[in-house]
């Protein structure tokens, strides 16, 4: 018999299993398969901080990886040039990401849809060449080298099992914490500004305040995202924070689940490993050209069956009837 009160019981019991899973895991891979799990988490910091922008918000942005890059160039320069502790550094350079996404957000004041994804694509496809361009602090086209994360003393791990647990840990706390603020009186008022904005402001919500907000907020987790994967693979190049780079994100947030923290670790997976899956089918040289063909391949299919994105698809498998089924209400019956 399949019950509504059944999804909810299913989706907690799924959160449970990956987080069981999420904790075995470097116990029992190798220490790169741990270094992939740890760009995964920190990846899907960078898609669920858009999860949070155009899902909840409804703003567009085409350029998050820009903040995913400086949030990584803050920390290596903090670590490397200012010699600061990689806590410290990750933190501040979480400042820098979020101030980064209020200026990012000031043109949201005024405008709004693909208009506002355009100016965003345009700070991703300006990161790289201000990066170059400043080489005495950047490291220019060759990069900044960043020391590996050390596991304190007294702790049986290497250093690649401890730093994927922090990062784990990171993740567990961003996800969290978005979705207390996102089921209270903060995401009606998100609500509110992703479907009527010109209501919302009429009915007294901060339209303004709260757009650029949470802009900030999602520059910020990002950076976050980009600080603690810039040290997972213990280097900053410009290569690596192209405006592709944006694209995949926001790719990833749409076929995961573009309003499921879920879909974030979906579309974290579809950015981190299915790359890696087409350079060893095609070659490196193919890679690159083929990993877009399948990124649109796949972001067609999954609009046009799964609007939702596969978070979604999952959920509405869950309530499907199944024939000779009895459906239990929730609505108690009216006493006579």
């Amino acid at each position: 018999m399949t019950t509504m009160a059944t999804i909810p019981r299913a989706k907690a019991l799924a959160w449970a299993a990956m987080a069981v899973v999420a904790i075995v895991a470097p116990y029992v891979v190798d220490d790169y398969q741990v270094f992939q799990l740890a760009r995964l988490t920190t990846t899907a910091m960078a898609v669920a901080s858009l999860v949070l922008l155009t899902g909840w918000s409804g703003q567009v942005s085409a350029g998050h990886g820009a903040f995913f890059g400086v949030g990584a160039y803050a920390a290596a320069i903090l670590i490397v040039k200012a010699g600061l502790p990689w806590p410290v550094a990750v933190v501040l350079a979480t400042l820098v990401s979020f101030l980064a996404g209020l200026l990012a957000g000031l043109p949201a004041l005024r405008i709004r849809g693909i208009s506002l994804a355009l100016i965003t694509l345009v700070l991703a496809v300006l990161l790289p060449p201000l990066v170059v361009r400043f080489d005495g602090l950047t490291g220019g086209s060759t990069g900044m080298p960043l020391p590996p994360v050390r596991t304190p003393a007294g702790i049986q791990l290497s250093g690649a099992q401890f730093f994927y647990l922090v990062t784990l840990a990171v993740l567990a706390a961003v996800l969290v914490l978005l979705a207390t603020v996102c089921r209270g009186r903060t995401g009606r008022s998100l609500a509110a500004l992703r479907d009527q904005p010109v209501m919302a402001a009429t009915a007294g919500v901060p339209t303004a305040k709260l757009s650029l907000l949470v802009f900030g907020a999602s520059g910020a987790i990002a950076g976050l995202g980009g600080a603690l994967n810039a040290l997972a693979i213990q280097s900053v190049v410009p290569d690596s924070y192209t405006f592709t780079v944006s694209l995949a994100l926001l790719t990833g947030a749409v076929v995961g689940g573009i309003r499921s923290w879920a879909g974030a670790l979906i579309g974290a997976v579809f950015v981190v490993y299915l790359p890696q899956v087409i350079s060893d089918s095609v070659g490196d040289s193919l890679a690159s050209h083929w990993t877009q063909v399948v990124y649109a391949v796949l972001l067609l299919l999954v609009l046009y069956l799964a609007p939702q994105g596969l978070a979604g698809l999952g959920t509405r498998l869950a309530a499907v009837r199944i024939p000779g089924a009895r459906l239990t209400s929730t609505t108690p019956r009216r006493q006579s």
